[in-house]
């Protein structure tokens, strides 16, 4: 007697599951066998045949079923035995239909499935599956998802398995107790400051960490329009179809009083929670606000007042209250990336605002100020974390096997023995193997290109301007040589011929990432009189070399692209900026390797004249302390008298160097601090507007200051509050006034609010809110101190202080 198709599928599985030692793989085997019985029945479905192209490998046959249009929803469902298509590619170990359908849909990526309650994570973890565990990684999959019984992916991981090394080395482990057991998994985003994000940003956290082990993150963020609960709004009766910064439009100003200015900037300082990497949305709130303060009321106390809050209130949000600051700190380098990027579109938005900074030129100097000071504060962060590495990550670390245990004259040889090479073929094959995961969780050179990884990605998540990123990091890389610079020429250890030929190596990785990293800002196309006068052409008019009004701490473009204080510099590559901020620490390198072949006072002079960042008291110093291998040849001593007396002589600074103390050439001066550049408005454009041809419309929109409902709502709500407050406090003012007249007198004018002047224009579209806003004149006798970080405006004869 013939079965039914469901009883023969019972009898297949029971017998498949009692003759297999794994029986997750039975029920799997058993589930397949379900599907091939079902096709064979003629009872399948799409789902079932779906399913069937992933287990059978048929990629083609599952592409022509993905164009399907019912292929979404047919991703999301599980079949008769509780399975996604995507759970049987994981355990199947088909890598290209995980990656078909995981370009298809993610939703699935994190459920677990209805048999044993494992997600498609845990099936990769458990059968070791690692090129599919990095897929799904890469589009989100979440190692911290419980299934049944609360398992993780963690549980499932077995001990000195390749899965568990990949883990181990990526820093995706969890388990603190044995994180904590060994100094060597310290982890360097794992911040102590909560700051404004918290528990929140611990996704993004993650997506750092797997950015810097050279992981494809895709963070969503970058796809489009903004996905995310509080939708954009893009309908045309609201807000028309691209932002109008030449007319003041309905829907495209924000209205207030100055009296709500404090509410609204804590309101702007919440969007940060709210609106997770959003930078375009606090840029936005201001410059409406700022715009209808401009244009329709045209109240430039209110515009100034209402900048100089916001940019003190950003500066003190980011740890730098007044000022730049060269103290190092565990700053929150996502917050202080952040509010980089709010700076970036605010004034991008200000620039496309004709004229602004005409009206306005002290707001561009205190806005270049406040990017000043947030680059500073987020190097300064990178800095903190850079500064306990560089020693164990770059000085003391040694990847050539002789270099640890040369002998020097002078030092206690006596129970060091000198090394020999290997010979033995053992030896020699290890050598050719990749070093272990623990090997590589040592301090090295990686270490330090991980932490510009993650600045990089910071400032890229934020759609910093490439010109902002690349200053950003040039502060950077110029600490890092001169750091490198003085402790070398400060410490006799690595005053060797061999530590020389170790540090130029580990230096090497360094400039590796840099080339890997390579971006170029590219000069904007436009007239080289106009690029040389910018910005000083969005303040003036009539453009000459002695501006009236001047500019600190800006630099302006020269053409030099070797000098660090010239807009040119920062529009080259960035291997380019790495090679000059380390040229100094190259040549002293160079000094050390050549210094004990330098046999006469010629060589010695050609050497010298040779070098261009080296000044003649550090060359002897390094010649004075260097340490002489036991068979290296020391210089002659008439060779010394000679360069001892051009050292006591020739104690005059290099061009271009800047020391510690102006009485001790030794040291280079780490915390310069280096005027900043601005992108032109050409250059803005080009990066967030629609491209050549305004064909990347969706990019353009993306960028402009919109805002979605729910923040338009929130600032009326406040300006309705507090105009109703005031109007009751002014009705309780009139009542009293009116009480206390003896002589009968209208008190109607004590209680009467200052509205300040309305801009008079033809324009009717807006003549309903000219008068209605009442002012109290708030600001009419305060002034907001400046900036400390530049003196008084306006005096033509100081120098600059940069």
């Amino acid at each position: 007697m013939d079965l039914d198709p469901w009883s023969a599928i019972t009898k297949t599985a029971t017998s498949i599951i009692g003759s297999s030692a794994d029986t997750k793989m039975a029920q799997f085997e058993a589930a397949k066998k379900a599907l091939h019985l079902l096709q064979s029945s003629g009872a399948a479905d799409h789902l079932v045949e779906l399913c069937l192209s992933v287990i059978d490998e048929d990629n083609t046959k599952l592409l022509s079923l993905l164009n399907a249009p019912d292929a979404v929803k047919l991703l999301n469902e599980k079949d008769s035995s509780g399975l996604f298509p995507l759970t049987y590619a994981t355990v199947m170990g088909n890598e290209t239909a995980t990656t078909l359908m995981l370009n298809k849909s993610t939703e699935m990526i994190n459920t677990p499935d209805g048999l044993f309650g494992y997600t498609p994570l845990m099936w990769a973890v458990y059968y070791n599956r690692k090129d599919i565990a990095v897929e799904l990684l890469n589009y989100g999959a979440d190692p911290n998802v419980q299934g049944w019984n609360g398992v993780t992916v963690h549980e499932l991981l077995k001990p000195d398995s390749d899965m568990y090394d990949f883990f181990e080395e990526h820093g995706l482990l969890k388990d603190e107790a044995m994180a904590s057991s060994s100094p060597t998994n310290y982890d360097f985003y794992k911040s102590t400051n909560d700051g404004a994000f918290g528990a929140q940003d611990d996704e993004l956290m993650d997506s750092i960490r797997l950015k810097t082990a050279g992981l494809n993150v895709r963070p969503d963020l970058d796809d489009g329009l903004y996905k995310d609960n509080n939708a954009f709004i893009t309908s045309n009766s609201l807000l028309g179809d691209e932002f109008d910064f030449n007319r003041l439009l309905k829907n495209q100003y924000i209205i207030f009083s100055d009296y709500d200015i404090l509410a609204i900037l804590d309101l702007i300082f919440t969007l940060d929670t709210k609106f997770t990497h959003k930078t375009t949305y606090p840029a936005a709130v201001i410059y409406q606000c700022v715009r209808y303060a401009d244009h329709l009321k045209d109240n430039d106390t209110l515009v100034e007042n209402f900048m100089n809050l916001a940019f003190t209130k950003i500066r003190s949000n980011t740890s730098s209250k007044s000022g730049v600051t060269s103290v190092y700190s565990e700053g929150d380098i996502v917050l202080q990336s952040y509010w980089l990027s709010v700076l970036n579109f605010l004034f991008f938005y200000l620039c496309r605002d004709d004229g602004f900074f005409k009206r306005y030129p002290k707001i561009l100097q205190e806005l270049i100020t406040t990017l000043q000071s947030l680059m500073i504060e987020l190097a300064n962060s990178i800095k903190f974390r850079l500064n306990g590495m560089v020693d164990d990550c770059l000085l003391n670390y040694t990847s050539i096997p002789d270099i640890g245990t040369t002998l020097y004259k002078n030092d206690w040889n006596f129970f060091k023995k000198k090394s020999h090479a290997k010979s033995t073929y053992e030896e020699i094959l290890e050598m050719l193997y990749p070093p272990s995961v623990k090997e590589q969780l040592k301090p090295s050179p990686i270490r330090i290109i991980q932490t510009f990884g993650a600045l990089l990605y910071v400032l890229d998540l934020h759609n910093t301007h490439p010109l902002i990123t690349q200053q950003t990091l040039s502060i950077v890389f110029y600490w890092l040589g001169c750091t490198l610079f003085n402790r070398i020429v400060s410490q006799k250890k690595y005053m060797s011929r061999a530590k020389a030929i170790q540090l130029r190596l580990n230096i090497s990785v360094v400039e590796d990432w840099a080339r890997s990293n390579d971006r170029e800002p590219k000069i904007p196309d436009m007239d080289q009189d106009l690029l040389k006068l910018f910005p000083y052409t969005l303040m003036e008019d009539d453009l000459k070399e002695d501006h009236t009004l001047k500019l600190h701490g800006v630099a302006l473009f020269h053409g030099d692209p070797k000098n660090t204080f010239d807009s040119a510099f920062y529009h080259t590559d960035l291997y380019n900026i790495v090679t000059v901020h380390m040229e100094p620490t190259f040549e002293l390198l160079q000094w050390l390797q050549c210094l004990s072949g330098l046999q006469t006072s010629e060589e010695v002079d050609g050497m010298i004249s040779a070098f261009q960042k080296l000044n003649v008291a550090q060359l002897w110093t390094v010649m004075d302390k260097y340490r002489y291998e036991l068979d290296e040849a020391k210089v002659d001593k008439q060779v010394r008298k000679i360069m001892e007396k051009k050292a006591k002589k020739e104690n005059s600074p290099v061009e271009g160097i800047s020391y510690v103390s102006k009485d001790s050439l030794l040291l280079l001066n780490q915390d310069l601090q280096f005027p900043v550049v601005i992108p032109t408005v050409l250059e803005m454009v080009d990066q967030y507007g629609a491209g050549i041809g305004g064909v990347n419309k969706e990019r353009a929109i993306k960028f402009q200051p919109f805002l979605p409902v729910e923040i338009l709502d929130s600032v009326d709500e406040i300006h309705e509050q507090r105009t109703k407050l005031r109007e009751q406090q002014a009705e309780e003012e009139t009542l009293q006034n009116e009480l206390d007249d003896s002589d009968g007198e209208d008190g109607d004018e004590a209680g009467k609010v200052h509205t300040g002047q309305d801009k008079n224009d033809n324009d009717d579209e807006h003549s309903h809110i000219k008068g209605s806003v009442k002012d109290d004149d708030l600001f009419g006798e305060l002034r907001v101190p400046s900036s400390l970080a530049h003196r008084e405006w306006g005096n033509e004869n100081e120098i600059n202080p940069w």
